[in-house]
C-alpha cells in the first residue's frame, strides 16, 4: 500500500476512533519516509491515542518529520518540548517555527512569555507577529487577538 493510502486509511480509521488501527496505519507510512504520518505518529504519542503516552518517541518523530522538511513540526517540537518543561528548547523551536514563516510560533512564544509582567512589551510584539502572519488558522488568530486585548487593556 503507497503512503498516500496509507494516510487515508489512518485518518478514517482515527476518525471512527480506531485509534490503535490508525497508528499502525500511520507508523506504517511514517516508516517509508511519510512526514505527514511521522507527524501523526508523533501527536499519537503526545496524546496517547493507540499507544501509551510517551513524550520522548512524540519528540523523536517530530524531529524525523522536521529532518524530511515538515516545517508544522517546528511548533509541535516546541509544544513537547514546552510539556516536558524545557523552556529553552521550546523557545528554540518556536523561533525556528517563526524562522520558516509559522506564525503559531510566534503565538507560542507569546505565550511563554505571558509569565512575566516584565515581558509585556516583548510578548505584545510576538502576538502582533502572530495576527499578521499569513500561516495562521482562524482559532489561533482569534486566541491572539484576545491575548492581544488583554494585554493592552
Amino acid at each position: 500500500m503507497q503512503t498516500d493510502e496509507l494516510f487515508l486509511k489512518g485518518d478514517e480509521l482515527y476518525e471512527k476512533g480506531d485509534f490503535a488501527g490508525a497508528f499502525a496505519a500511520f507508523m506504517q507510512a511514517a516508516m517509508e519516509g511519510d512526514t505527514s504520518c511521522m507527524l501523526r505518529v508523533a501527536v499519537m504519542y503526545t496524546c496517547g491515542e493507540g499507544v501509551n503516552c510517551d513524550y520522548d518517541k512524540a519528540i523523536e518523530w517530530e524531529l524525523k518529520a522536521v529532518e524530511g522538511g515538515e516545517i508544522s513540526a517546528l511548533v509541535n517540537l516546541g509544544i513537547s518540548f514546552r510539556i516536558k518543561g524545557d523552556i529553552r528548547k521550546a523557545k528554540h523551536w518556536f523561533e525556528r517555527a517563526i524562522e520558516s514563516g509559522d506564525g503559531s510560533g510566534a503565538l507560542e512564544l507569546a505565550k511563554l512569555y505571558l509569565v512575566s509582567p516584565k515581558e509585556n512589551e516583548r510578548t505584545i510584539e510576538y502576538l502582533k507577529l502572530a495576527i499578521s502572519s499569513k500561516n495562521m488558522c482562524e482559532v489561533e488568530v482569534e486566541e491572539a487577538q484576545k491575548l492581544l486585548s488583554e494585554l493592552e487593556a
